[in-house]
């Protein structure tokens, strides 16, 4: 007599990958759109698909991975010392850390939403370097008018370097500049594996498709801009000029790197084969990183107020180091706004309908 073998177990990761999958529907629907639409317009406008952008993007991801990891030890050290007593933290962070990277809702859910994102930022490339070829530049002149209109008839520049002018200033603004893309990609990959407060980490990437996408793509092209560093090089008179040789000053006073990088921009972008990604309104620097803050708050309101600060430093120097006018600042911060306000909605609907949670 043989006796009928035991029902083999199913995977807790396959089990899990339906309902993941459901869970994220609204945010597939508006990755697969943007997609759609990145492949559309670079078809029909004839420029070539960039795909080896996803392996770029990949790459600078996994070059990030050490420090990103190095700061979510050193948070659960900090936490097991703050609230675990000293008689209980021998194997703590261990057994934490293996709790969280073996969780199997937590890695099928983080991978979905990490492909996702992932594709997202690709398209948004994508139709970045559309935007001159749809919109050749030309707003700058009138961004240039309006930011005199707006402080009294003087460029916002002065204002920045009257108040934040000193060399070793002009470094730190420009370190905490570009420590800006490493922060966005850990919020991003905290999003993207958190378990804790679901709503607000859906909130987030669907705000952040939607910032990205409207703001950086969208409003980007139909005010397509240069910024104020290259409106000598496009024959728009020499209004930053003294701007721009303050800067080389202070780069022989203190370390400032910020020149070379825009030179270097500059010369990918009039190469023959260019990377048609330069582009000014609304600064996406702002946007990107109110967001952040949005979404730091929603966990604590101190986590809030670091990056409100942060956020601070970044619109100062946005302005402090050429590569924006004031009001990219300003429309970035209000595109960030709305399209947390849109995300929570539409997160909210789509958790009544069982698309998202």
């Amino acid at each position: 007599m043989h006796l009928p073998a035991p029902p083999i177990a199913a995977s807790p990761f396959r089990s899990l990958i339906r309902p993941e999958l459901a869970r994220h529907g609204l945010l597939i629907a508006m990755v697969a759109i943007v997609g759609a639409v990145s492949l559309t317009l670079s078809i029909v406008v004839g420029d070539r698909v960039e795909t080896e952008r996803l392996g770029s993007l990949v790459t600078h991801f996994l070059r990030t991975v050490p420090a990103m990891a190095y700061f979510v030890l050193l948070w659960r050290f900090l936490h097991m010392r703050r609230t675990v007593p000293a008689d209980q933290r021998a194997g703590w962070l261990r057994a934490d850390l293996t709790r969280s990277l073996a969780d199997p809702e937590r890695l099928v859910s983080a991978a979905i939403a990490l492909v996702l994102m992932v594709t997202s930022l690709v398209a948004f490339t994508q139709l970045k370097r559309l935007i001159p070829l749809i919109q050749p530049f030309s707003w700058d002149e009138t961004f240039i008018a309006l930011d005199r209109a707006l402080h009294f008839g003087v460029d916002p520049w002065r204002i920045a370097h009257a108040v934040a002018g000193h060399p070793w200033v002009v470094t730190a603004i420009t370190g905490a500049y570009n420590f800006w893309l490493f922060l966005m990609y850990f919020s991003l990959i905290f999003a993207c594996f958190s378990m804790a407060n679901r709503a607000a980490r859906m909130q987030y990437l669907v705000a952040f498709v939607l910032t990205w996408t409207i703001g950086g793509n969208l409003v980007a092209t139909v005010f397509s801009s240069a910024g104020p560093v290259y409106v000598d090089r496009l024959g728009l008179g020499d209004t930053f000029a003294p701007l721009m040789d303050l800067l080389r000053a202070h780069a022989v006073a203190a370390p400032v790197t910020v020149t070379e990088i825009q030179d270097l921009l500059w010369d990918l972008y009039v190469a023959p084969e260019g990377l048609n990604g330069i582009s000014a309104f609304p600064s996406m620097h702002v946007a990107s990183t109110v967001l952040m803050m949005l979404y730091a708050r929603a966990y604590h309101p101190r986590f809030g107020q670091v990056m409100a600060v942060f956020a601070g430093v970044i619109m100062l120097g946005s302005v402090l180091l050429a590569w924006h006018y004031a009001v990219d600042g300003y429309a970035g911060a209000l595109i960030a706004l709305g399209c947390w306000w849109l995300a929570g909605r539409l997160v909210r609907r789509a958790g009544a309908a069982g698309l998202a949670g």
